[in-house]
Order: C-alpha cells, then structure tokens, then sequence
C-alpha cells in the first residue's frame, strides 16, 4: 500500500501526530478529515502499531468502514453491537453472537496486527472475561480419548442448539455414535464419530447433501453464547490491552451523543418493563450495561486519535494535542469519461499523484489504457507498492466509497462510484 500512504510522510503534522500517538494515554484530535480520507488516514497511522480499534457511532458507518479497511488490512473484523431494547430477541439469534465471536477468535488466535471495527454501543452490554471465554473453548482432536455423554453435555453449555439436523451455525445433532456440530466459527459444520469413548474420525460435511469434505486432525469449537460465565461484568473494550492498542473514534462527538441516546433508551425501555411486570405480574431478564461515562474512562486510558470534519469540543474524552488536517471530498464525474479526463489533465499539469481504485483488476487495467489515449501518464499497479510520481496517474483494484484529495500534498485517490455513481442494490421482488 505504498502508492496510498508514502505521500503523508511529508506532512510535518503527520510526523508530530506519529510521534505524540503512543506517549501517554489520551486523544490526538484532527480536524479537517472527510469520508473515505478518514480511513485512509487510520490506515497509516495505524499500521504499525499493535492492534487497531476503530469505533464509529452507527451501525451504518461501520459496515462501510469496515468495506473500505479489509481491502487495507484482511485482518479486520467487525464487531456488531447488540440490541438492549430487545435482549431477549438476541438470545435465540446466532447470527449476531457468530460475528462477535469470529472477532473474538481472530483477536485470541492473532499472531499479527489485527483491526477491529465497532460501534460505541458494542461497548455496552456485559461479557465473560477474556480468560472465561478461553476456559471454554473445546478443542477436540482426533484419537483422544473423550467420554462421550460428557462431551454432549459440554456442548450444550457453550449454548449450542440440539436439533434432529443440523442445518445452520449454533446447533448440534445427535445419530448413535456420532455428533454433528456447526461451530460458530467455521465456514463447514463437523462431523464428529466416536468409537466407544474414543475419538475415531473428525470431518467437516455438506449440509444439503450431508456428505463428508475434509478429514480433520483436529477441531476448535468457540461458545454458541457470549452471555455465558459467572462474572459476566466485562465490557469489549476490557478485552484490548492499552499498551499495544492505538483506538481511532470517529466524530467523537457524535460518538457521545449517540453513547447517551443509546443510555437513555435502555433506562425508559426498563421502566416500561417494570410499569408491565407490575401490572402482569411476569418477570423479564433486564440486560446490565455499561453507561456512556463509565465507557469513556475505559477509553482514556488508551492512545487514541479523534477524527472529525470541524474542530469541536470533546469532553470527557481527555484531548491531549489538536492538529488540522487540510483534506477534502472529490466531485463526481456523473458518468462523464470526458469530464474526468479534462481533470485529470488539470491535475496533470499542477503535479499531483492520482491513484484510481476500481472493484475489478480488468476494469483497472482497461481504465490505464483507455486513459493513455488521452495523453495521460496512466499505468496499471498491482499491489500498489511503487510510490506514484507528480503528474502520473496509477489505475489499481481496491475499494472507497469515495475520493479524497490532499491539496497541500497534491494527492489524491478517486474512487469508481466518483466516476460511474453508486450502484444500487437490486429490490428483493416480495412473493405473494
């Protein structure tokens, strides 16, 4: 990713910033940052230092965020908040459980930098700690000596569903000596054959024709529930060591005000609960969770570095530095291939380094000769590892949601939607 990050090197704030980051826990606040630049910037600045956590205010933002930073880094991963309004309609979800354990195998298992992506509310509601969540992990290999019984009751700790079939990730099955299981981890469920009380084979299978596609040494099976342990007073963020985590906030202010909605909403949907248990008499589990204060003293004690587009005030985050950030969004093309070469050209000739992401390497490629019929310095990088020089235009594979520009840098990435637009996603047709 050289062509993407090589020219903030010679911004002096961006050198100060790299400097100040890890010196004592608190927030490097930067103004000035828009869209796409946001995850840019993130991206270098966090690339080589430990673990990254980013935490936005919606849901909405952090799934886009998390499209634009896997093309950065493959080891990211998105951790979805869950819903206090309605806890009990998550208990018998497992999609949602599914995705914060991956997150949470990725981080257990990582023998590199992770990154994680979140929302301020994903910090909310209580976990088992970090090493209740390892006590439970089973790993079951192939030969042992397992008791049979045993292992169906362990499996129905880790919350795991008994079904006559399995068919989905949370459940287990049961047919003589053999114990189908779809951890919620893996891509296959497991077929796992006992003989007597000994492990005789271990395979993974098709859950639609059933049949066996990959003999196994060994597998590792993650709980089906993140509500299990004893002492569930732990919130995601507990799970990040300080020492080795550089967090990025997203609109910290923003973050604040979403954190208290998110609060309040909890406190009148509880005192509707009790209003009800009065009147009906019926006893409802009332989720525990973390307020929005008590969230923010777990964050100061982190290197963190806010993002924001205008400079604003950002109390209780402790701001130890403000720097500006002179970035702005790039104007779309509206489908124009000749308004896009007539600004590339302009560009051209004031110097700047362009980079062109496209979803396809075909596209890339066919974009740099196309753009070489213009008169245009444009060639095709692979890995976007060769530094872009002043009036050259590389066409690479990656993803943005949109363009940015560095005015003082004169650099700048234009995405594939600034040129053709956003794709629509196709209606479902509904069925009568």
């Amino acid at each position: 990713m050289h062509a993407l990050t090589a020219p903030l090197s010679e911004l002096a704030e961006i050198e100060e910033i790299c400097k100040e980051r890890g010196r004592e826990p608190g927030m490097l606040l930067l103004s000035g940052c828009v869209t796409s630049q946001k995850t840019h910037l993130m991206y270098a600045l966090g690339k080589d230092y430990g673990h990254t956590l980013i935490v936005l205010s919606s849901e909405d933002k952090a799934k886009k965020l998390y499209e634009e930073y896997r093309f950065l880094n493959e080891n990211t991963s998105y951790y979805p908040a869950k819903d206090l309004l309605f806890y009990q309609a998550d208990i018998h979800g497992k999609q949602l459980v599914k995705q914060r354990m991956e997150t949470l195998q990725m981080m257990m298992e990582a023998k590199s930098q992770v990154t994680v992506i979140t929302t301020i509310d994903g910090f909310m509601d209580e976990l088992p700690s970090e090493a209740e969540i390892k006590g439970d992990i089973l790993t079951i290999s192939n030969g042992e000596a397992l008791e049979f019984e045993s292992l169906k009751e362990k499996i129905i700790k880790l919350g795991y569903d008994r079904e006559a079939q399995v068919d989905g990730p949370g459940q287990f099955a049961v047919r003589g000596g053999i114990i189908d299981i779809y951890p919620l981890t893996e891509e296959l469920p497991i077929r796992i054959e006992f003989w007597g009380d000994e492990v005789d084979s271990i395979r993974t299978f098709d859950v639609d024709s059933q049949r066996s596609v990959e003999n196994l040494e060994q597998i590792v099976i993650y709980p089906a529930d993140d509500r299990l342990g004893s002492d569930r007073k732990v919130s995601f963020i507990n799970y990040f060591d300080p020492k080795d985590t550089l967090v990025f906030l997203d609109e910290p202010a923003r973050l604040l005000e979403k954190g208290r909605l998110a609060e309040n909403e909890v406190e009148k949907a509880r005192e509707n609960r009790a209003e009800e248990m009065e009147r009906t008499g019926e006893m409802e589990e009332a989720p525990e969770f973390f307020t929005t204060d008590e969230i923010i003293k777990f964050l100061n004690k982190f290197c963190m570095i806010g993002m924001c587009a205008l400079e604003m005030k950002c109390k209780p985050f402790f701001v130890k530095k403000r720097f500006g950030i002179q970035a702005k969004s790039v104007n779309p093309y509206n489908s124009s291939f000749e308004m896009l070469t007539q600004d590339l050209k302009r560009l051209k000739r004031n110097g700047y380094r362009v980079v062109l992401l496209s979803g396809s390497r075909t596209r890339a490629k066919r974009l740099a000769e196309d753009l070489r019929d213009y008169n245009l310095s444009s060639y095709y990088g692979e890995e976007l590892d060769r530094e872009v020089k002043p009036g050259e235009i590389m066409t690479a594979y990656g993803y943005i949601a949109e363009g940015y520009e560095y005015p003082m840098l004169k650099f700048t990435v234009i995405a594939e939607s600034d040129i053709f637009g956003k794709r629509k996603k196709k209606k479902k047709r509904k069925t009568y």
